[in-house]
């Protein structure tokens, strides 16, 4: 069973001209859904464009802005405070065991599974998402 985040379970709206590490952890969930993007938490053009191009293959608005609908296409984890990567897999992917598959696809922004913090956005698996 998937979990499905709800609207207090997603990061900040953000668009072009963000910064930071919300924006990092987009990135990073982008390059992990097939884009070609630069994690450097600046939310530029190249970042705009590959949003853009995420919106129209999954059939949302297009509009360049990340808010809770292209969140929660992007199949992200906004990590609350004291959580575990275990406890997320547990709760995101029906399978705590399954961690290791959350960090593998975070390694670009999280060096130390032990080490993940509050406000942090996390990829998750996209089972079922469409890569581009």
């Amino acid at each position: 069973m998937t979990h499905v985040p709800q609207m207090t379970d997603l990061p900040q709206t953000i668009r072009r001209g963000s910064k930071g590490g919300v924006v990092k952890g987009l990135q990073n969930v982008l390059r992990q859904r097939g884009h070609h993007v630069v994690i450097d938490g600046v939310f530029g053009p190249a970042t705009e464009a590959a949003v853009v191009q995420f919106q129209h293959v999954v059939g949302l608005a297009v509009d360049g802005i990340v808010g809770p609908n292209t969140w929660s296409a992007l199949n992200v984890h906004l990590v609350q405070s004291g959580e575990t990567l275990f406890q997320i897999a547990a709760a995101a992917l029906g399978d705590g065991s399954r961690w290791p598959e959350i960090f593998d696809l975070n390694r670009d922004i999280v060096a130390d599974a032990n080490h993940i913090v509050p406000g942090q956005v996390l990829a998750l698996p996209s089972e079922g998402l469409t890569a581009i």
